[in-house]
Protein backbone atom coordinates (compact mmCIF):
# COMPACT_ATOMS: atom_id res chain seq x y z
CA UNK A 1 0.00 0.00 0.00
CA UNK A 2 2.94 2.40 1.16
CA UNK A 3 4.82 1.45 -2.51
CA UNK A 4 1.31 2.39 -4.60
CA UNK A 5 0.64 6.16 -2.28
CA UNK A 6 3.92 6.56 -3.63
CA UNK A 7 3.88 6.26 -7.18
CA UNK A 8 0.75 7.90 -6.95
CA UNK A 9 1.58 10.73 -5.46
CA UNK A 10 4.88 10.66 -7.56
CA UNK A 11 2.23 10.17 -10.41
CA UNK A 12 0.21 13.16 -9.41
CA UNK A 13 3.08 16.15 -8.78
CA UNK A 14 4.64 15.29 -12.37
CA UNK A 15 1.36 16.15 -13.81
CA UNK A 16 0.12 18.92 -11.84
CA UNK A 17 3.52 20.73 -11.65
CA UNK A 18 6.94 20.99 -13.21
CA UNK A 19 6.88 19.97 -16.75
CA UNK A 20 10.25 18.52 -16.31
CA UNK A 21 8.98 15.57 -14.95
CA UNK A 22 5.84 14.47 -16.63
CA UNK A 23 7.21 12.48 -19.35
CA UNK A 24 9.44 10.31 -17.12
CA UNK A 25 6.64 8.42 -16.58
CA UNK A 26 5.68 8.15 -20.13
CA UNK A 27 2.60 8.59 -22.19
CA UNK A 28 0.27 10.45 -20.15
CA UNK A 29 -2.79 10.21 -22.86
CA UNK A 30 -5.81 13.12 -23.05
CA UNK A 31 -5.78 16.35 -24.21
CA UNK A 32 -3.14 18.41 -21.75
CA UNK A 33 -4.92 21.76 -23.51
CA UNK A 34 -8.55 22.44 -24.46
CA UNK A 35 -9.77 25.35 -25.53
CA UNK A 36 -12.94 27.14 -27.99
CA UNK A 37 -12.55 29.46 -30.97
CA UNK A 38 -15.40 32.16 -31.83
CA UNK A 39 -16.44 30.49 -33.99
CA UNK A 40 -17.44 27.24 -31.76
CA UNK A 41 -14.44 24.84 -33.15
CA UNK A 42 -12.26 23.56 -29.86
CA UNK A 43 -8.60 22.85 -30.34
CA UNK A 44 -6.53 20.58 -28.42
CA UNK A 45 -2.87 20.27 -27.51
CA UNK A 46 -1.07 17.02 -26.16
CA UNK A 47 2.34 17.61 -24.01
CA UNK A 48 3.31 13.44 -26.03
CA UNK A 49 2.50 14.38 -29.49
CA UNK A 50 3.72 17.46 -31.98
CA UNK A 51 0.46 18.39 -32.99
CA UNK A 52 -2.27 20.44 -33.15
CA UNK A 53 -5.88 19.83 -33.48
CA UNK A 54 -8.92 21.38 -34.16
CA UNK A 55 -12.20 19.63 -33.67
CA UNK A 56 -15.22 20.76 -35.63
CA UNK A 57 -17.84 19.65 -33.47
CA UNK A 58 -21.31 19.74 -35.69
CA UNK A 59 -19.29 18.22 -38.59
CA UNK A 60 -17.37 16.12 -37.02
CA UNK A 61 -14.17 17.13 -38.60
CA UNK A 62 -10.70 17.05 -37.00
CA UNK A 63 -7.53 18.56 -38.63
CA UNK A 64 -4.31 18.37 -37.46
CA UNK A 65 -1.42 20.82 -37.89
CA UNK A 66 2.07 19.01 -37.89
CA UNK A 67 5.02 21.42 -36.88
CA UNK A 68 8.42 20.33 -37.54
CA UNK A 69 11.27 20.94 -35.58
CA UNK A 70 13.64 17.50 -36.16
CA UNK A 71 11.29 16.43 -38.48
CA UNK A 72 10.87 16.67 -42.57
CA UNK A 73 7.01 17.67 -43.21
CA UNK A 74 7.54 15.18 -46.31
CA UNK A 75 8.11 12.28 -44.03
CA UNK A 76 5.09 9.88 -43.65
CA UNK A 77 6.19 8.12 -40.70
CA UNK A 78 7.85 9.38 -36.96
CA UNK A 79 10.56 7.58 -36.35
CA UNK A 80 14.64 8.50 -36.20
CA UNK A 81 15.77 6.65 -39.40
CA UNK A 82 12.85 9.01 -41.48
CA UNK A 83 14.10 11.98 -39.76
CA UNK A 84 11.54 12.55 -36.85
CA UNK A 85 13.43 11.97 -33.45
CA UNK A 86 11.10 11.59 -30.33
CA UNK A 87 14.53 13.11 -28.33
CA UNK A 88 13.40 15.84 -29.15
CA UNK A 89 9.81 16.16 -30.07
CA UNK A 90 7.72 16.01 -27.07
CA UNK A 91 4.47 17.32 -28.42
CA UNK A 92 3.21 20.96 -26.45
CA UNK A 93 2.15 22.33 -22.94
CA UNK A 94 -0.71 24.65 -22.50
CA UNK A 95 -2.95 26.48 -25.01
CA UNK A 96 -4.47 29.91 -25.63
CA UNK A 97 -6.39 31.05 -28.63
CA UNK A 98 -6.01 35.08 -29.88
CA UNK A 99 -9.41 34.82 -32.11
CA UNK A 100 -9.17 38.90 -32.93
CA UNK A 101 -5.70 37.59 -34.88
CA UNK A 102 -5.68 34.46 -35.78
CA UNK A 103 -3.39 33.04 -33.28
CA UNK A 104 -2.89 29.63 -31.11
CA UNK A 105 -0.04 29.85 -28.93
CA UNK A 106 1.40 26.98 -26.82
CA UNK A 107 4.74 25.92 -25.16
CA UNK A 108 7.14 23.24 -26.42
CA UNK A 109 7.31 20.24 -23.98
CA UNK A 110 10.14 20.21 -21.89
CA UNK A 111 12.13 23.24 -23.07
CA UNK A 112 12.64 27.23 -23.61
CA UNK A 113 10.45 28.00 -25.97
CA UNK A 114 6.98 29.18 -26.90
CA UNK A 115 5.64 28.80 -30.27
CA UNK A 116 2.70 30.72 -32.12
CA UNK A 117 0.40 29.25 -34.89
CA UNK A 118 -1.27 31.60 -37.45
CA UNK A 119 -4.03 30.18 -38.55
CA UNK A 120 -4.18 32.26 -41.94
CA UNK A 121 -1.21 30.88 -43.16
CA UNK A 122 -0.84 28.17 -40.98
CA UNK A 123 3.03 29.02 -40.22
CA UNK A 124 4.13 28.13 -36.66
CA UNK A 125 6.96 30.53 -35.17
CA UNK A 126 9.23 29.72 -32.20
CA UNK A 127 10.15 32.11 -29.41
CA UNK A 128 13.01 31.77 -26.75
CA UNK A 129 12.71 32.29 -23.27
CA UNK A 130 15.03 32.97 -20.74
CA UNK A 131 14.53 29.57 -19.10
CA UNK A 132 12.65 26.35 -19.08
CA UNK A 133 8.65 27.41 -19.43
CA UNK A 134 5.97 26.34 -17.07
CA UNK A 135 2.23 26.10 -18.02
CA UNK A 136 0.04 23.40 -18.26
CA UNK A 137 -3.87 23.24 -19.44
CA UNK A 138 -4.69 27.04 -20.15
CA UNK A 139 -2.07 29.69 -20.54
CA UNK A 140 -2.91 33.46 -20.01
CA UNK A 141 -3.45 35.80 -22.88
CA UNK A 142 -4.88 39.29 -21.29
CA UNK A 143 -7.46 41.63 -23.21
CA UNK A 144 -4.14 42.69 -25.66
CA UNK A 145 -3.32 39.78 -26.64
CA UNK A 146 -0.19 39.00 -24.82
CA UNK A 147 0.82 35.69 -23.52
CA UNK A 148 2.12 35.40 -20.50
CA UNK A 149 4.82 32.98 -19.32
CA UNK A 150 6.97 31.98 -15.89
CA UNK A 151 10.38 30.98 -17.73
CA UNK A 152 13.15 29.82 -15.39
CA UNK A 153 15.64 27.14 -13.35
CA UNK A 154 14.01 23.48 -13.41
CA UNK A 155 14.51 20.15 -11.97
CA UNK A 156 17.38 21.67 -9.24
CA UNK A 157 18.91 23.97 -11.28
CA UNK A 158 20.36 27.62 -10.13
CA UNK A 159 18.35 30.81 -11.02
CA UNK A 160 15.33 33.25 -10.80
CA UNK A 161 12.10 33.28 -11.99
CA UNK A 162 10.88 35.07 -14.68
CA UNK A 163 7.44 36.35 -15.91
CA UNK A 164 7.74 37.11 -19.77
CA UNK A 165 5.05 39.02 -21.75
CA UNK A 166 4.77 37.93 -25.51
CA UNK A 167 3.13 40.36 -27.56
CA UNK A 168 1.45 38.96 -30.34
CA UNK A 169 3.76 40.14 -33.03
CA UNK A 170 6.42 37.74 -30.92
CA UNK A 171 8.22 40.43 -29.19
CA UNK A 172 8.88 39.94 -25.86
CA UNK A 173 9.47 41.39 -22.50
CA UNK A 174 10.90 40.15 -19.34
CA UNK A 175 9.87 40.88 -15.99
CA UNK A 176 12.04 39.62 -12.99
CA UNK A 177 10.94 37.91 -9.81
CA UNK A 178 13.52 37.33 -7.46
CA UNK A 179 12.43 34.21 -6.38
CA UNK A 180 14.40 30.82 -6.63
CA UNK A 181 14.55 27.06 -6.74
CA UNK A 182 10.36 27.23 -6.42
CA UNK A 183 7.99 24.63 -7.61
CA UNK A 184 4.54 24.60 -8.73
CA UNK A 185 3.88 27.97 -10.86
CA UNK A 186 0.81 29.22 -12.04
CA UNK A 187 0.12 32.40 -13.79
CA UNK A 188 -3.13 33.82 -14.52
CA UNK A 189 -4.51 37.12 -16.00
CA UNK A 190 -7.47 39.44 -15.98
CA UNK A 191 -8.39 40.98 -19.50
CA UNK A 192 -7.55 44.19 -18.03
CA UNK A 193 -3.75 43.23 -17.77
CA UNK A 194 -3.60 42.23 -14.06
CA UNK A 195 -1.81 39.68 -13.69
CA UNK A 196 -0.93 36.55 -10.56
CA UNK A 197 1.45 34.42 -10.22
CA UNK A 198 1.52 31.57 -7.58
CA UNK A 199 4.90 29.39 -6.54
CA UNK A 200 6.36 27.70 -3.77
CA UNK A 201 10.36 28.16 -2.59
CA UNK A 202 11.97 25.54 -1.53
CA UNK A 203 12.65 27.42 2.46
CA UNK A 204 8.89 27.92 2.89
CA UNK A 205 6.21 26.24 4.19
CA UNK A 206 3.11 28.16 2.90
CA UNK A 207 2.63 28.67 -1.13
CA UNK A 208 3.20 32.46 -2.39
CA UNK A 209 1.01 34.41 -4.41
CA UNK A 210 1.79 37.97 -6.04
CA UNK A 211 0.10 40.44 -8.17
CA UNK A 212 1.43 41.69 -10.71
CA UNK A 213 0.59 45.62 -10.85
CA UNK A 214 2.44 48.19 -13.10
CA UNK A 215 4.93 46.03 -13.76
CA UNK A 216 5.69 45.28 -10.17
CA UNK A 217 5.17 41.94 -8.04
CA UNK A 218 3.21 42.50 -4.46
CA UNK A 219 3.15 39.67 -2.64
CA UNK A 220 -0.15 38.80 -1.05
CA UNK A 221 -1.03 37.76 2.05
CA UNK A 222 -2.91 34.03 2.38
CA UNK A 223 -5.45 32.32 4.73
CA UNK A 224 -3.42 30.33 7.36
CA UNK A 225 -5.36 27.34 6.24
CA UNK A 226 -3.76 26.96 2.80
CA UNK A 227 -0.95 24.84 2.19
CA UNK A 228 2.53 24.63 0.45
CA UNK A 229 1.35 24.18 -2.93
CA UNK A 230 -1.14 26.15 -4.97
CA UNK A 231 -2.35 23.87 -7.51
CA UNK A 232 -3.87 26.36 -10.34
CA UNK A 233 -5.10 29.79 -10.89
CA UNK A 234 -7.93 31.54 -12.40
CA UNK A 235 -9.10 34.49 -13.05
CA UNK A 236 -12.63 34.29 -14.05
CA UNK A 237 -14.77 36.89 -16.41
CA UNK A 238 -15.93 39.20 -13.05
CA UNK A 239 -12.14 39.24 -12.26
CA UNK A 240 -12.55 37.31 -9.02
CA UNK A 241 -9.52 35.14 -8.51
CA UNK A 242 -9.82 31.51 -8.20
CA UNK A 243 -7.16 28.63 -6.34
CA UNK A 244 -7.01 24.97 -6.96
CA UNK A 245 -5.24 24.22 -3.04
CA UNK A 246 -5.43 20.68 -1.49
CA UNK A 247 -8.98 19.45 -1.63
CA UNK A 248 -10.19 22.81 -1.47
CA UNK A 249 -11.07 25.95 -3.99
CA UNK A 250 -10.41 29.92 -2.94
CA UNK A 251 -12.22 32.89 -4.05
CA UNK A 252 -10.73 35.97 -3.84
CA UNK A 253 -13.04 38.83 -3.97
CA UNK A 254 -12.87 42.33 -2.61
CA UNK A 255 -9.58 41.36 -0.59
CA UNK A 256 -10.93 38.45 0.81
CA UNK A 257 -10.76 34.78 0.70
CA UNK A 258 -13.92 32.46 0.86
CA UNK A 259 -13.18 28.54 1.05
CA UNK A 260 -15.19 25.95 -1.04
CA UNK A 261 -14.61 21.83 -0.66
CA UNK A 262 -16.15 19.81 -2.97
CA UNK A 263 -18.40 17.27 -1.61
CA UNK A 264 -16.18 14.33 -2.72
CA UNK A 265 -13.90 13.48 0.02
CA UNK A 266 -9.81 13.93 -1.46
CA UNK A 267 -11.56 15.20 -4.84
CA UNK A 268 -8.38 17.38 -5.68
CA UNK A 269 -9.84 19.95 -7.70
CA UNK A 270 -7.26 20.96 -10.47
CA UNK A 271 -8.01 22.84 -13.94
CA UNK A 272 -9.98 25.84 -13.35
CA UNK A 273 -12.44 27.67 -16.07
CA UNK A 274 -15.18 29.63 -16.08
CA UNK A 275 -18.40 29.98 -18.00
CA UNK A 276 -18.59 33.86 -17.92
CA UNK A 277 -22.02 33.92 -16.30
CA UNK A 278 -20.36 33.67 -12.91
CA UNK A 279 -20.26 29.68 -12.89
CA UNK A 280 -16.88 28.43 -11.91
CA UNK A 281 -16.43 24.58 -13.21
CA UNK A 282 -12.80 22.42 -11.93
CA UNK A 283 -11.40 19.30 -12.48
CA UNK A 284 -11.85 16.62 -9.98
CA UNK A 285 -8.15 14.88 -10.11
CA UNK A 286 -8.97 12.15 -7.23
CA UNK A 287 -12.42 12.67 -7.03
CA UNK A 288 -12.72 11.45 -10.86
CA UNK A 289 -15.93 14.12 -11.45
CA UNK A 290 -16.53 17.50 -12.69
CA UNK A 291 -17.54 20.06 -10.24
CA UNK A 292 -19.18 23.26 -10.34
CA UNK A 293 -19.43 26.22 -7.96
CA UNK A 294 -22.74 28.08 -8.94
CA UNK A 295 -22.62 32.21 -8.93
CA UNK A 296 -24.60 31.61 -5.49
CA UNK A 297 -21.74 29.43 -4.33
CA UNK A 298 -23.68 25.79 -4.40
CA UNK A 299 -21.30 23.15 -5.72
CA UNK A 300 -22.42 20.41 -8.15
CA UNK A 301 -20.67 17.27 -9.12
CA UNK A 302 -20.82 14.95 -12.55
CA UNK A 303 -18.81 11.97 -12.74
CA UNK A 304 -17.18 10.69 -15.38
CA UNK A 305 -17.48 8.12 -17.62
CA UNK A 306 -16.78 4.95 -14.83
CA UNK A 307 -13.91 3.33 -17.01
CA UNK A 308 -12.37 6.58 -16.67
CA UNK A 309 -9.94 8.25 -14.35
CA UNK A 310 -8.48 11.35 -13.65
CA UNK A 311 -9.92 14.30 -15.25
CA UNK A 312 -7.24 16.61 -17.05
CA UNK A 313 -7.82 19.77 -19.25
CA UNK A 314 -11.17 21.46 -18.75
CA UNK A 315 -12.73 24.66 -20.80
CA UNK A 316 -16.68 25.61 -21.07
CA UNK A 317 -17.66 26.58 -24.50
CA UNK A 318 -20.39 29.37 -25.28
CA UNK A 319 -23.11 26.88 -25.12
CA UNK A 320 -22.38 26.18 -21.41
CA UNK A 321 -21.46 22.55 -22.31
CA UNK A 322 -18.12 21.54 -20.74
CA UNK A 323 -15.16 19.61 -22.61
CA UNK A 324 -12.74 17.85 -21.20
CA UNK A 325 -9.62 14.99 -21.64
CA UNK A 326 -9.11 12.26 -19.24
CA UNK A 327 -5.98 10.28 -18.19
CA UNK A 328 -4.79 7.15 -20.35
CA UNK A 329 -7.32 8.47 -23.34
CA UNK A 330 -6.97 10.59 -26.55
CA UNK A 331 -11.01 11.19 -26.53
CA UNK A 332 -12.39 14.13 -25.78
CA UNK A 333 -15.58 14.12 -23.61
CA UNK A 334 -18.07 16.74 -23.97
CA UNK A 335 -20.72 17.04 -20.80
CA UNK A 336 -24.41 18.77 -20.94
CA UNK A 337 -25.11 20.58 -17.41
CA UNK A 338 -28.28 20.60 -18.10
CA UNK A 339 -29.12 16.15 -18.41
CA UNK A 340 -25.71 14.71 -17.33
CA UNK A 341 -25.29 13.31 -20.33
CA UNK A 342 -21.32 12.91 -21.51
CA UNK A 343 -20.48 12.59 -25.59
CA UNK A 344 -17.06 10.94 -26.26
CA UNK A 345 -15.14 12.08 -29.15
CA UNK A 346 -12.45 9.49 -30.45
CA UNK A 347 -9.45 11.70 -31.70
CA UNK A 348 -6.70 10.09 -33.47
CA UNK A 349 -3.68 8.53 -32.27
CA UNK A 350 -0.13 9.56 -33.38
CA UNK A 351 0.44 6.12 -35.12
CA UNK A 352 -2.78 6.45 -37.31
CA UNK A 353 -2.19 9.98 -38.70
CA UNK A 354 -3.85 10.01 -41.99
CA UNK A 355 -1.43 9.33 -45.16
CA UNK A 356 -1.72 13.17 -46.13
CA UNK A 357 0.24 13.71 -43.56
CA UNK A 358 3.42 15.01 -46.46
CA UNK A 359 1.33 17.92 -46.86
CA UNK A 360 1.75 19.56 -43.20
CA UNK A 361 -2.16 18.81 -42.15
CA UNK A 362 -3.99 15.40 -41.71
CA UNK A 363 -8.12 15.07 -41.42
CA UNK A 364 -10.24 12.79 -40.78
CA UNK A 365 -14.16 12.71 -39.81
CA UNK A 366 -14.89 12.00 -35.82
CA UNK A 367 -18.43 10.41 -35.10
CA UNK A 368 -19.12 11.40 -31.26
CA UNK A 369 -20.49 8.44 -29.26
CA UNK A 370 -22.78 8.70 -25.72
CA UNK A 371 -20.02 7.73 -23.04
CA UNK A 372 -22.63 7.83 -19.77
CA UNK A 373 -25.38 9.23 -18.81
CA UNK A 374 -26.21 9.88 -15.22
CA UNK A 375 -28.94 7.60 -15.14
CA UNK A 376 -26.97 4.74 -16.55
CA UNK A 377 -25.02 5.27 -13.68
CA UNK A 378 -26.88 5.04 -10.94
CA UNK A 379 -29.18 2.42 -12.75
CA UNK A 380 -25.69 0.25 -12.99
CA UNK A 381 -23.21 1.33 -9.99
CA UNK A 382 -21.32 -1.96 -10.33
CA UNK A 383 -20.02 -0.23 -13.38
CA UNK A 384 -18.10 1.97 -10.77
CA UNK A 385 -16.92 -0.98 -8.66
CA UNK A 386 -14.14 -2.22 -11.21
CA UNK A 387 -12.76 -1.11 -14.28
CA UNK A 388 -12.76 -3.14 -17.28
CA UNK A 389 -9.06 -3.99 -17.56
CA UNK A 390 -7.79 -6.75 -19.76
CA UNK A 391 -4.99 -9.31 -18.03
CA UNK A 392 -1.63 -9.89 -20.41
CA UNK A 393 -2.58 -12.34 -22.62
CA UNK A 394 -0.21 -15.69 -22.89
CA UNK A 395 1.64 -14.29 -19.30
CA UNK A 396 3.83 -15.58 -18.28
CA UNK A 397 4.43 -17.84 -20.61
CA UNK A 398 4.31 -15.42 -24.03
CA UNK A 399 8.08 -14.33 -24.04
CA UNK A 400 6.81 -10.96 -25.48
CA UNK A 401 4.57 -10.33 -21.83
CA UNK A 402 7.69 -11.85 -19.88
CA UNK A 403 9.64 -9.37 -21.46
CA UNK A 404 7.22 -6.01 -20.55
CA UNK A 405 6.98 -7.36 -17.22
CA UNK A 406 10.52 -7.55 -16.30
CA UNK A 407 11.49 -4.66 -18.29
CA UNK A 408 8.60 -1.91 -18.20
CA UNK A 409 5.93 -3.04 -16.17
CA UNK A 410 5.59 -0.59 -13.12
CA UNK A 411 3.28 1.92 -12.06
CA UNK A 412 3.49 4.46 -14.49
CA UNK A 413 3.62 1.77 -17.42
CA UNK A 414 0.82 -0.45 -15.89
CA UNK A 415 -0.74 -3.62 -18.02
CA UNK A 416 -3.86 -1.11 -17.56
CA UNK A 417 -2.78 1.80 -19.57
CA UNK A 418 -1.61 -0.76 -22.08
CA UNK A 419 -5.46 -2.09 -22.14
CA UNK A 420 -6.89 1.40 -22.06
CA UNK A 421 -4.27 2.51 -25.38
CA UNK A 422 -5.34 -1.15 -26.93
CA UNK A 423 -8.49 0.48 -29.11
CA UNK A 424 -6.37 3.74 -30.21
CA UNK A 425 -2.90 1.71 -30.94
CA UNK A 426 -1.81 0.35 -34.48
CA UNK A 427 1.90 0.42 -34.16
CA UNK A 428 3.71 0.35 -30.72
CA UNK A 429 7.13 0.79 -31.75
CA UNK A 430 7.52 4.63 -31.65
CA UNK A 431 6.46 4.65 -28.04
CA UNK A 432 8.54 1.67 -26.93
CA UNK A 433 11.75 3.20 -28.46
CA UNK A 434 10.64 6.86 -27.35
CA UNK A 435 10.32 5.58 -23.71
CA UNK A 436 13.72 3.04 -23.71
CA UNK A 437 15.33 6.27 -25.31
CA UNK A 438 14.17 9.00 -22.56
CA UNK A 439 14.24 6.85 -19.91
CA UNK A 440 18.06 5.37 -20.46
CA UNK A 441 16.50 1.99 -19.99
CA UNK A 442 19.12 -0.46 -20.69
CA UNK A 443 16.78 -3.31 -22.68
CA UNK A 444 18.34 -5.36 -25.29
CA UNK A 445 17.46 -5.37 -28.77
CA UNK A 446 16.24 -8.63 -28.49
CA UNK A 447 14.00 -8.13 -25.89
CA UNK A 448 12.80 -4.70 -27.56
CA UNK A 449 11.43 -6.80 -30.49
CA UNK A 450 9.74 -9.21 -28.26
CA UNK A 451 7.96 -6.18 -26.52
CA UNK A 452 6.96 -4.86 -29.43
CA UNK A 453 6.03 -7.38 -31.27
CA UNK A 454 3.88 -8.54 -28.60
CA UNK A 455 2.42 -5.67 -28.17
CA UNK A 456 1.14 -5.06 -31.54
CA UNK A 457 -0.08 -8.67 -31.76
CA UNK A 458 -2.38 -8.24 -28.59
CA UNK A 459 -3.06 -4.72 -27.85
CA UNK A 460 -3.91 -2.80 -31.23
CA UNK A 461 -6.78 -1.54 -32.59
CA UNK A 462 -6.74 -3.73 -35.42
CA UNK A 463 -6.20 -6.64 -33.62
CA UNK A 464 -8.34 -6.56 -30.30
Amino acid sequence: MKKTLYWLSAMLLAVLTQNCFAAACGPVYGADSIAEDKDGNIWVTHYEDVRLGRLEPNSGRFEEYLPTTQANSAVLNRNDKDGFSYKFDFGFNGLALDDKRGLVWSLIFNSDKATRFSRSDRLFTDIELPGRSFGRFVLPIDGEGNLWILAGPCCGQEGAMQLVKINPDATKQVFQLQVKRAIAPSVAFAKNGQGWVSLTQDDEKQAALYAFRNQRFERIALPAEIGRIITRLHVDAQGDLWLAEGDAIWRLHNKEFKRYTPPTPSAHPSVLADDGRGNLWFTEWRGNKIGRISATGEISEFPIPPEEESPLALTVAADGKVWFSAMFNYELFRLDPATGNIQSFPLPTPGNWSKNASEGLSACVIKPKDALTMAAAKASPVLTKTKPVRHPKGYPDEPGAAAFEQNCHTACHSWYRVDKAADRRSDWRPTVERMIDFNKAAIANEQRELIVDYLNRNYTMAKH
